[in-house]
């Protein structure tokens, strides 16, 4: 096989969309230092490695990666299956491999939260491995935006949100994320593409976790009525993010439409950019002349139209 293969239509936007996150956050690629990538055998760290080893060439030095697998000691699984698929994976892609087991929630609960408890045990893991002046430099991990959507509505339910708390960061002390902007779907597609093999970890369908309730339940049915649901609050995390952005000028179309069924004519080039400033605008009282002689107004809530004679606002 070719050292450099060319990947397939999803591979292609996932590489792109990581190697775009890694230019917009400022930080240059490829990187230079040793890195681990934490990959427990589901698909989402199973894709990224592959991804990485596979046509991350731009992103990093195979050479320079280590999976790094870590046994919670919750099932059999992590303790058998999952780490030789990992280790395979890693030998196959060229990567180092690492195992570290963990002590069992019964020996090392802490928080009375099973799942902080894991959380806080993996960042001990993290810290101990990598950092400055450490043996690695980064972790990597394979959050991406369904995790961010998911987040956001925990914080908001916990009214973490009034506290400037939204999501989840691409580098928050030595973890990087490069998948932040990358949704589920896609994720799955590029595993069914490349035939990536993966565990699907049981605790991800009890609907007694947040995580799985919001996922399998909550989410579902908010997308019923609102389908761009998980684009949104991922988007609210970062306004600076590509989602964020996509939303924006999606909101921004369903404006002009608006206007211009109302008005009876197209928008100019000129207007669209006006509007567009207004978009952006956080204080009310703007004011743009549209096609007829009406104009649109910005107010505190919305938005209101008026035509040239102010007998009929809409």
């Amino acid at each position: 096989m070719s050292p450099y293969p060319r990947p397939g239509k999803a591979g292609g936007g996932l590489i792109r969309s990581v190697l775009r996150l890694f230019k917009r956050q400022g930080l240059a690629t490829p990187l230079k230092s040793p890195i681990l990538i934490a990959v427990s055998g589901g698909v989402d760290s199973m894709v990224l490695a592959h991804l990485a080893g596979t046509y991350g060439r731009r992103l990093i030095d195979p050479a320079l990666v280590t999976l790094l697998h870590l046994d919670h000691g919750w099932r059999t699984e992590s303790s058998n299956e999952e780490p030789q698929a990992v280790k395979d994976l890693a030998r196959q892609l060229g990567f180092g491999f690492r195992h570290v087991a963990l002590k069992a929630p019964s020996e090392s609960k802490t928080s009375g939260n099973l799942e902080e408890d894991a959380r806080n045990k993996r960042l001990e893991v993290y810290d101990r491995l990598s950092g400055p002046d450490k043996e690695f430099r980064y972790v990597m991990t394979a959050h991406h935006r369904d995790d961010v959507a998911e987040t956001v509505l925990w914080r908001f339910l916990r009214g973490e949100l009034l506290e400037g708390i939204a999501g989840i960061k691409f580098l928050d002390s030595q973890c990087l994320r490069p998948f932040l902007e990358v949704s589920k779907e896609q994720i799955e597609a590029y595993a069914k593409e490349e035939g990536v093999p993966h565990f699907e970890d049981p605790t991800n369908l009890d609907s007694t976790r947040f995580r799985a309730w919001a996922r399998k339940e909550m989410l579902p049915f908010l997308e019923t009525r609102y389908p761009s649901i998980r684009k949104t609050l991922a988007g609210y995390a970062n306004p600076q993010s590509e989602v964020s952005q996509e939303v924006e000028r999606s909101s921004e179309m369903c404006l002009v439409n608006i206007v211009q069924a109302v008005v009876g004519g197209p928008l100019n080039r000129a207007q669209r950019a006006a509007l567009s400033n207004m978009l952006r605008e956080t204080s009310p009282g703007q004011a743009l002349s549209l096609p007829g002689g009406g104009q649109l107004k910005r107010l505190k809530t919305g938005w209101l139209i008026e035509d040239s004679s102010s007998d009929n606002q809409l």
